[in-house]
C-alpha cells in the first residue's frame, strides 16, 4: 500500500468529506483501486486542494461546513475548463432533489450511503472509465488541432501568399474557426487585364476548404494562360462539381477589371451582390447573383453570360461573403446591405475600404461570438496598365539591330490550328498556342508579348474579318458593354467561316524569332483606314482601334494582305 502512495503515476484523487472517518473509509477503498489520496473537511479547503494538486476523481460530501459540496462542485468544474475531472456526490440523502441538485452542481454521479464495496469499485471503475476514453479523446484532437494549424500554414503560403497586387487591392479574411471556408484570389492576365475571385464554400471549417488548394491552382493556371473569364467559370464548375460531395459547393463572385477597355466582366454565384462604387462612394451598379454556385450543377446554365459594365479610373468594386451581413449583435440583429453600403461610402472616401468596413462589423457585433467566416475584396478600377509597362518595352533594344524577317529561312518549329464555325465560338486558340510555345522552349516573359498579338491579331480575325463587328462601337467607354454584348450575340449564332493560325520559331544568335500568320474567311477590312482611324482615337483620347498601335510596337513587322483577310506579324526579341 506505502508503495501505491509514494508512485507518482498513479492517478489522484481528493475525498472531500467534513467526517474523518469517512474520509479514512473512502480513501482505503481508493488505495485498492491504485490511487493516490489527499482528503480535505470542507468544500472551500476542497477548491484549494483541488487547485494545488489537480486531482484525477473528486468524490464530494453534500453537507458540509464553511462551503457546501454543491457550491465547491460549481467552483472546480469552473477551474476545470475544458479537462475532465469525474466528480462523485457521497451522500446519505437519498431523495429526487438531491440526484436534481447534484446534477444541476455539475456532479458526473452520485452514490448513496450505505454501499459495499463491490458497489463502491464498480462505480469508480465506470466513471474512470468515462475519463479515460475522455482523455484519448482529448489528445486526438490535440493531434488533429496541430495537423490543422501546419494545414492552415500551408493553404495560406499556396493561397494567399501567391495573390497579385496585395498593396492594391484590399482584401478582409476572418475565419469563424482555423479554417476558412473563404478564399481570396486575385492573378494578373497576361494582357495586363486583373482576374478576381472570392468564394464561400459550403459551411466553415477544415472540411469546407478541401476545396481551396486545387481551385486556387485552377484559377491562376487558367489566367496566367490567357483563358478568358467565361472559360475559367466554366472549368471551375466542373471541377468542383466533380471533386466535391454532393453537399458541399461554392458560392463565388468572378471579376475581370479591364483597364484598357474601361470595363469591368463580372459574374455572380451565389454570393451577395457585388458592388461597383463611384470615387464619390456613392453606388453606381448592384450585380446580384444570376447562377447557382459552382459544382452544384454538372455545366453552367445555358446562356449563362457575364455582366460587363463601363468603369472609371477612380471606381471600386466590393465583393463580399454573406458573413458580413448576417453577423449579428448580442440583440441578434444582424449587420445587414445599408450598414454594409453606408460602411463601405466612409471607405471609399477615405482610402480604406477594407478596415472601415471590418471596423465597423466588429464595431457592430460588440464581442458576440463570430458565426461565419467574414470576407471582403476591394478591387481598385484603375491603375493597373503600369503592372504592364516594364514589359511593353522588352523588344525595343533590339529592334534596331534586325534584319527583315525571312520566310524561307529554316524555322525550329512549326505550328498550326484551324477552326471553323460553331468551334470559333466554343474554343479559345490563345491558351492552346502559348502552352505549345512554353513546352517547347520553356517560360519566358517574351510570351506575354506575344500573348498580346496572337491576342489582338486573332479577336481581328474574328470579330472585324468573320462578325462583321464595327470597332465605332467602341467608340466610348459605354461602347465595350455594347460591343460586348453584340459579339456574344453574333457568335451564339455563328455556324460558318474559319480562322487559320499557324505559328514558326527561328531561333536567332541572340534571341529568337516567331512569325505569326493568320487566315480569316472574312470580307476583310481596309487596313490603311483602320490604322488611321486607331492614330486618331489615340489623339482623341478614345478607345477604339488603339490594339493596333500596339501591335505595331511590340512587332518586328506588321503586314496585312489580300484586302485584310491575311496577316503575317514577326516578333523578335534578344537575350
Amino acid at each position: 500500500m506505502g508503495e501505491l502512495l509514494n508512485n507518482q503515476d498513479s492517478k489522484l484523487a481528493l475525498v472531500v468529506d467534513d467526517s474523518q472517518m469517512q474520509c479514512m473509509v473512502l480513501s482505503a477503498l481508493l488505495k485498492e483501486e491504485g490511487y493516490r489520496v489527499f482528503t480535505a473537511n470542507d468544500g472551500a479547503k476542497g477548491v484549494s486542494m483541488y487547485i494545488e494538486h489537480k486531482p484525477d476523481l473528486v468524490l464530494m460530501d453534500i453537507n458540509m461546513p464553511v462551503m457546501d459540496g454543491y457550491e465547491a462542485t460549481r467552483k472546480i468544474k469552473s477551474l476545470s475548463h475544458n479537462s475532465l475531472c469525474p466528480l462523485i456526490f457521497i451522500t446519505s440523502m437519498d431523495t429526487d432533489k438531491a440526484y436534481i441538485e447534484s446534477i444541476e452542481a455539475g456532479g458526473d454521479g452520485i452514490l448513496v450511503r450505505p454501499f459495499s464495496p463491490e458497489v463502491f469499485k464498480a462505480k469508480i471503475k465506470s466513471i474512470q472509465r468515462i475519463s479515460d476514453l475522455y482523455g484519448q479523446v482529448k489528445s486526438l484532437q490535440q493531434e488533429q488541432q496541430k495537423d490543422a494549424e501546419l494545414a492552415e500554414q500551408l493553404m495560406s503560403g499556396v493561397i494567399e501568399a501567391r495573390n497579385f497586387a496585395l498593396d492594391k487591392i484590399g482584401i478582409v479574411k476572418q475565419a469563424a474557426t482555423l479554417f476558412s471556408g473563404d478564399i481570396q484570389l486575385t492573378s494578373l492576365c497576361p494582357n495586363g487585364n486583373v482576374n478576381v475571385l472570392l468564394g464561400d464554400f459550403t459551411g466553415h471549417g477544415l472540411r469546407s476548404s478541401i476545396g481551396a488548394i486545387p481551385l486556387a491552382e485552377t484559377f491562376r493556371a487558367m489566367t496566367r494562360k490567357g483563358f478568358s473569364l467565361q472559360e475559367i467559370v466554366v472549368q471551375v464548375n466542373r471541377q468542383l462539381y466533380d471533386l466535391l460531395p454532393s453537399d458541399l459547393f461554392l458560392g463565388a463572385a468572378f471579376v475581370t477589371v479591364s483597364e484598357h477597355d474601361k470595363s469591368a466582366y463580372i459574374l455572380n454565384a451565389g454570393l451577395p451582390d457585388v458592388y461597383i462604387f463611384g470615387g464619390d462612394g456613392n453606388i453606381k451598379h448592384k450585380i446580384e447573383s444570376s447562377h447557382p454556385p459552382m459544382g452544384v450543377l454538372p455545366q453552367l446554365i445555358p446562356n449563362t453570360n457575364l455582366t460587363v459594365l463601363s468603369v472609371e479610373k477612380n471606381d471600386r468594386i466590393a465583393l463580399i461573403s454573406d458573413g458580413i451581413v448576417e453577423a449579428r449583435n448580442e440583440k441578434g440583429e444582424m449587420f445587414e446591405f445599408e450598414r454594409f453600403e453606408a460602411s463601405a461610402k466612409l471607405g471609399v472616401a477615405s482610402k480604406n475600404m477594407s478596415e472601415q468596413v471590418l471596423g465597423d462589423v466588429m464595431s457592430f457585433c460588440e464581442g458576440m461570438p463570430q458565426e461565419d467566416d467574414i470576407s471582403l475584396i476591394d478591387i481598385p478600377c484603375g491603375g493597373w496598365e503600369e503592372e504592364q509597362s516594364a514589359n511593353d518595352n522588352i523588344v525595343s533594344s533590339f529592334k534596331d539591330n534586325t534584319v527583315e524577317p525571312d520566310n524561307q529561312l529554316p524555322s525550329a518549329w512549326k505550328w498550326q490550328l484551324t477552326l471553323s464555325g460553331k468551334r470559333l465560338a466554343r474554343v479559345n486558340p490563345i491558351p492552346m498556342a502559348l502552352s505549345q510555345i512554353s513546352e517547347i522552349e520553356g517560360e519566358s516573359e517574351h510570351w506575354q508579348n506575344l500573348y498580346t498579338i496572337l491576342t489582338e491579331l486573332f479577336v481581328n480575325a474574328l470579330d472585324h474579318g468573320i462578325l462583321e463587328l464595327s470597332s465605332k462601337l467602341k467608340s466610348s467607354a459605354e461602347g465595350f458593354a455594347l460591343y460586348f454584348k453584340e459579339r456574344e450575340s453574333r457568335l451564339a449564332k455563328l455556324d460558318t467561316g474559319f480562322v487559320d493560325i499557324q505559328l514558326s520559331y527561328h531561333p536567332l544568335e541572340k534571341g529568337g524569332r516567331v512569325i505569326v500568320y493568320i487566315t480569316d474567311s472574312g470580307q476583310g477590312f481596309d487596313f490603311e483606314t483602320y490604322r488611321k482611324n486607331a492614330v486618331d482615337t489615340q489623339h482623341e483620347k478614345q478607345f477604339s482601334g488603339r490594339g493596333i498601335l500596339v501591335l505595331e510596337q511590340l512587332c518586328e513587322s506588321l503586314v496585312y494582305r489580300e484586302n485584310g483577310t491575311v496577316v503575317e506579324a514577326s516578333y523578335v526579341w534578344g537575350s
